[in-house]
């Protein structure tokens, strides 16, 4: 059978697929272990049971299928195979995220270990060594910039996997539809090496989907995102001719239109509201779209849309040598328009400039927020009574003027002396009733610093059991009225009315 005929291929894709299964159902069944479980937290995390988060195994397994194909199809044509460095990379990324997601590695020794793994892979060969212009013409060689490039690029490249990764079904699908373009990039290109591995991990990340579909039995955890990350950022450097590197570079970076404004966006809310970069939150596009009524499998469907729609347009302007590159701009920069329109978020230089106004003028009280919620955390650990704790929470929060507006006994509380009543949803089934004075930076304010005292109380709550009833916390189902004022929360000027502010906005 030869390395160019169907049939290959496709007993390349089906042992993938069957071997990605099988693993997977011995995961299942077999793992007993405390760690590499993945409990809901009530903020991101909001599966009824606990999920395995160590899925990344079996998408491993694909990718040493994938790489003993490729070795075996290069040394039966009589050329050099794809080289030792290429598979002990893979692996040392994805142990670096699968210890992460057993034990929790410090995010400074991920980075450091993700930079010597993008210096080894500028050192085995594969480099980013020239930028061309995608209509054709001239070529810039990077020179000395090189290795600045092609380290930023195994570093971005796994961490932006690792940060869309914060819904079923949604990781794997965009490493599903990079993996199908890169598959058809080597078709194009008659790059037999970059074809087998793409139908290789094709296969096994559609095995994982299977799994991984709203609502998730496995996830993929650190190591499988990082792997699919280096799997996306090494493959697309594989080919002979180094003039070429770019144009599937281009289709990469065009194909992950979504998640690289999604993480742009994600940065920027948080380095302008003073919080960590890497803070992980629930306000991200996908979060957002289900704000919006949509469910999990429908905004996965939609997002699918757009992953094929980007896929698609980045082929486009590889087949076309560049020509289409103008248009697919103009698509892609209409569409982030309207998208952007339609999810309420700023689309214009005026909403920008005032949204950007409006978070510089929360900054510091966000960060004030923060920090005293990053003592609350450090706190859990020390204090010896729920009482003690608590106090501690009350003390903070009356820091920014909020006031539980539920007495001890469960009864409520008026809120006067100028005070606006406020239900801020920390989870999907609790509502906490506040009072505070009216803030000057809108309800987007209050929604910021709230959020940040969020984790401090949802753990206690794990800890201690159960939350007092003086912290003003109350079921959903006790403020369904309040619920249906969800489209007025951001109403101006009202500032006796009840505002809903909620963690998904």
């Amino acid at each position: 059978m030869t390395t160019d005929s169907l049939s290959f291929f496709i007993i390349i894709f089906l042992s993938s697929l069957i071997a990605g299964i099988g693993s997977i159902v011995l995961l299942l069944r077999c793992w007993r272990f405390k760690s590499g479980i993945d409990s809901a937290d009530g903020i991101r995390k909001t599966q009824e049971q606990p999920v395995l988060r160590i899925g990344g195994l079996s998408l491993l397994v694909s990718f040493l299928i994938g790489y003993l194909f490729v070795n075996s199809s290069l040394l039966s044509a009589g050329s050099p195979s794809l080289g030792w460095p290429f598979l002990i990379l893979a692996a040392a990324i994805f142990l670096l995220g699968f210890v992460d997601d057993l034990y929790g590695v410090p995010a400074s020794i991920k980075l450091f270990a993700q930079i010597g793994i993008g210096v080894s892979a500028y050192l085995a060969g594969m480099r980013i060594e020239i930028i061309s212009n995608p209509m054709g013409g001239s070529a810039f060689e990077l020179g000395g910039f090189s290795l600045i490039f092609t380290v930023f690029w195994f570093v971005a490249l796994p961490n932006l996997i690792n940060l869309i990764d914060g819904m079923d079904g949604l990781a794997g699908g965009v490493g599903l539809f990079l993996s199908l373009t890169l598959a058809t990039i080597g078709h194009l290109t008659g790059n037999p090496p970059l074809l087998i591995l793409s139908l290789a991990m094709a296969g096994g990340l559609s095995a994982f989907l299977i799994f991984n579909l709203p609502p998730a039995k496995i996830y993929m955890g650190d190591g499988g995102a990082y792997l699919v990350g280096y799997f996306i950022a090494a493959t697309s450097l594989i080919t002979s001719n180094k003039g070429s590197v770019f144009g599937a570079l281009l289709v990469v970076v065009i194909a992950l239109g979504f998640p690289i404004l999604d993480t742009l966006l994600a940065m920027l809310r948080r380095g302008l509201s003073g919080l960590p970069l890497m803070q992980a939150d629930a306000r991200h596009l996908h979060h957002r779209l289900m704000t919006l009524g949509f469910s999990k499998r429908t905004v996965l469907m939609l997002l699918y849309g757009v992953f094929a729609s980007l896929s698609l347009l980045g082929l486009s302007v590889f087949i076309s040598a560049g020509y289409t590159f103008p248009i697919v701009g103009m698509i892609i920069t209409v569409g982030l328009l309207f998208s952007l329109r339609k999810l309420g978020l700023p689309h214009t230089l005026k909403e920008a400039k005032q949204q950007f106004n409006e978070l510089i003028a929360v900054r510091k009280d966000v960060r004030y927020a923060y920090s005293i919620a990053q003592v609350l955390e450090h706190d859990l650990e020390r204090v010896e009574s729920s009482s003690a704790y608590w106090d501690e929470v009350l003390a903070g929060l009356a820091k920014f003027q909020f006031s539980p507006a539920i007495s001890s006994s469960g009864s409520e509380i008026s809120c006067h002396g100028g005070q606006c009543l406020i239900h801020f949803e920390i989870s999907g089934d609790r509502i906490w009733r506040l009072c505070c004075q009216p803030p000057p930076g809108g309800t987007r304010s209050l929604d910021r610093i709230l959020r940040c005292f969020v984790p401090a109380i949802l753990n206690g709550a794990e800890r201690w059991g159960s939350l007092p009833a003086n912290l003003g916390i109350l079921p959903a189902d006790e403020c369904a009225e309040v619920l249906q004022l969800n489209e007025t929360k951001a109403a101006p000027n009202l500032p006796d009315e009840i505002r809903l502010v909620s963690t998904q906005s």
